[in-house]
């Protein structure tokens, strides 16, 4: 941050300290050192009146994911007939060690260095997944391994009375297929280790619904399986292992106490739906982890509560984000301390009418990027699954009828944020009947084209904020009322809100 870039006094009174404990390894639990967040307790005039923006500090709360407790006993894959040779089928010895785990009361289960291929099979409790240093989990590479016919075969005529058989929606055309690695209703679980888990995607990317868009219509989708999807889970730890090249989502973890660190995540950046956490739960800590993928870095599920986020790395993706299934609400997350380089987005709330809820209680803080398409996106209009002429924003007006599951967003508060290099500074889409309110931003520093949109939206503070846009003004106003650094401002001002819409 520039030397000269001094927090402003006002803010200066409204520093906070904020203790949370992170969990350093299986068998230790340490206090993190004293660290300070920032947020501004602003009395700016809004619209003719005295607004206070209560940024107060977090509760004080640790948001802490308790460990897994799992027995000492160590059982080897090669022990019940494990071949790491790359082209043996590995499934029948993944399913009788982990048997023997469950009866044994569980254990940990050490996969060797080598190339493990398998056909999804299921995890027990008090199980630990262990991959050595050179172990590679994976995924069958053909469709023809996993049962399916070759998708170039004609589709079989129909039988008297029956509709043809078509693919249809987001990766469906027939079942979809088991995740690599599932569990469902499990109690202290972990895949732990340096080694690698592969999803062996091309083939199902090749026949997505994505990939249908660029054919005529009629062409065949196969359903895409997840690599690692965990349900209802009570103590789960992901540490060390990489993750890589999942059809669609690479690890879809739900429940309470569930720590994720030091996972590596890579597929390519026009991998269609590769997001790489997509978190639903309580007690959720993620950190220390780098991400590189085609779809969400971290996508956090509707009903999450408890949230803490730190020390990501976010390289190709779609950013931190929560929703658009926003119907079930999400509070007290935290995210900080996180780097994004060439990300499509950065920080991104998004829901729609009809799929809406409150998401509120939200800290940003200590963040970087760098070469961020929307670095900061708040959007109650999205449209994304379904383009419109105005890309992922969707109709500004109410249908007849249409008052159910509005997006409610409030109380979403940023600090310490540095942007580069970006088409614009962010942008605020609310609802006009349920306008994004109560937003602070304090000590911002942004190098945009475009500056800042807020569209039905209020109570927004600006306080220490520099947007320097090559275009036009720093803040754009449509239907919004702000406090720019001191300086009350409402109503439309500054521009047309429309080249905002698709971050152009």
């Amino acid at each position: 941050m520039d030397p000269h870039f001094s927090p402003h006094p006002r803010v200066l009174g409204c520093v906070y300290l904020r203790h949370v404990s992170f969990v350093l390894s299986r068998n230790l639990i340490m206090k993190s050192p004293l660290r300070a967040l920032t947020a501004a307790l602003c009395l700016p005039f809004v619209a003719g009146h005295a607004f206070a923006a209560d940024a107060m500090a977090p509760k004080g709360d640790e948001i802490v994911a308790a460990l897994p407790v799992i027995p000492d006993a160590r059982f080897n894959l090669s022990d019940f007939g494990g071949v790491g040779d790359g082209k043996t089928f590995n499934t029948d010895a993944f399913k009788n060690a982990i048997a023997a785990i469950a009866k044994a009361g569980g254990g940990h289960l050490i996969v060797a260095a080598g190339t493990y291929k398998t056909l999804p099979f299921t995890l027990t409790s008090h199980l630990d997944l262990h991959l050595e240093p050179g172990a590679v989990i994976k995924a069958p590479t053909t469709f023809k391994d996993y049962g399916l016919p070759d998708p170039n075969d004609p589709l079989p005529e129909p039988a008297p009375g029956e509709a043809p058989a078509r693919g249809r929606g987001r990766g469906f055309g027939g079942p979809r297929l088991a995740s690599l690695i599932s569990g469902s209703n499990l109690t202290d679980v972990a895949i732990t280790g340096s080694g690698t888990i592969d999803g062996s995607g091309n083939e199902f990317w090749i026949w997505s619904d994505k990939a249908a868009r660029y054919y005529p219509p009629g062409r065949r989708i196969v359903a895409r399986p997840m690599l690692i999807v965990l349900s209802g889970m009570q103590r789960l730890h992901i540490d060390g292992v990489t993750l890589t090249n999942s059809p669609m989502f690479h690890l879809v973890p739900s429940g309470s106490d569930m720590l994720i660190e030091n996972v590596r995540v890579v597929a390519p950046s026009d991998a269609p739906n590769t997001d790489a956490i997509d978190p639903a739960g309580t007690r959720i800590v993620i950190r220390n982890c780098e991400i590189d993928t085609g779809d969400d870095n971290v996508a956090v599920h509707a009903g999450s509560k408890d949230v803490l986020i730190e020390d990501l790395i976010c390289l190709h993706g779609h950013g931190i984000s929560v929703g658009s299934g926003t119907r079930a609400g999400l509070a007290h997350m935290i995210v900080r301390r996180c780097t994004f380089d060439g990300t499509d987005n950065g920080l991104r709330i998004k829901s729609y009418r009809g799929n809406g809820g409150e998401v509120h209680d939200i800290w940003y803080s200590d963040i970087t990027m760098k070469n961020v398409r929307r670095p900061f996106d708040i959007n109650a209009l999205y449209h994304g699954n379904d383009p419109t002429e105005w890309g992922d924003v969707g109709p500004r007006e109410a249908k007849p009828g249409e008052t159910n599951g509005i997006p409610n967003f409030h109380d979403i508060h940023v600090s310490n944020l540095t942007i580069t290099h970006s088409p614009v500074a962010g942008r605020i889409l609310g609802v006009p009947e349920q306008m994004a309110r109560d937003i602070t931003f304090t000590n911002v520093k942004i190098d945009s084209i475009r500056g800042f949109l807020v569209q039905d939206g209020k109570n927004v503070v600006f306080e220490n904020v520099q947007i320097t846009p090559k275009v036009g003004d720093p803040i754009v106003l449509d239907n919004g009322s702000v406090s720019w650094n001191g300086e009350a401002k409402s109503g439309s001002s500054g521009g047309s809100p429309i080249p905002f819409y698709k971050g152009e």
